[in-house]
């Protein structure tokens, strides 16, 4: 039997805590946590460097998920945030009009760890800031994060891995 989604944000969430915060790592690889048919549990470390590597991960990760029965999932990464506003966003192309606004480009940006758990019925996010120390950037803490609309989460190619 696999785990409640929320279940699987809580270990995303310690995961992160224990690399960045309590080990004091310098970056949180991008980890799956999959469940197969008989709950069987397996952890992907997923390293990339660009937008390129992440398609090939996406196509990988994709055909292993199916090759193995996984039926649930979480991932967890750092990432940037930013909020956008409407005139800054295709809503037909689900995609920002200038690349240049993208999240990392943002002076107005935000540092968090992202959490999706997903299984074929429901998908769930979680992120938490990262605070760090002001005079030697060490990271100290991740505090929860709620997102700005609590109806409407993020959307994505890391949410849609089992359809």
């Amino acid at each position: 039997m696999n785990p409640p989604l929320e279940t699987l944000l809580d270990l995303a969430g310690a995961h992160a805590r224990l690399a960045l915060v309590e080990i004091k790592m310098r970056s949180l690889m991008p980890t799956w946590l999959l469940f197969n048919q008989t709950g069987a549990p397996m952890i992907v470390g997923t390293p990339w460097k660009d937008d390129e590597d992440k398609m090939r991960i996406r196509k990988l990760m994709r055909a292993h998920m199916r090759k193995l029965g996984v039926v649930a999932y979480s991932f967890v990464c750092e990432a940037w945030t930013a909020q956008v506003e409407a005139h800054e966003f295709d809503l037909q192309e689900m995609a920002l009009y200038d690349e240049n606004r993208r999240p990392h480009r943002r002076a107005d940006r935000e540092e968090v760890v992202m959490a999706c758990a997903c299984d074929q019925e429901r998908i769930l996010w979680r992120q938490w800031r990262i605070v760090r120390a002001p005079t030697t950037e060490i990271i100290v803490d991740l505090k929860l994060k709620e997102f700005p609309l609590s109806d409407q989460q993020p959307e994505g190619w890391l949410a849609e891995m089992l359809k």
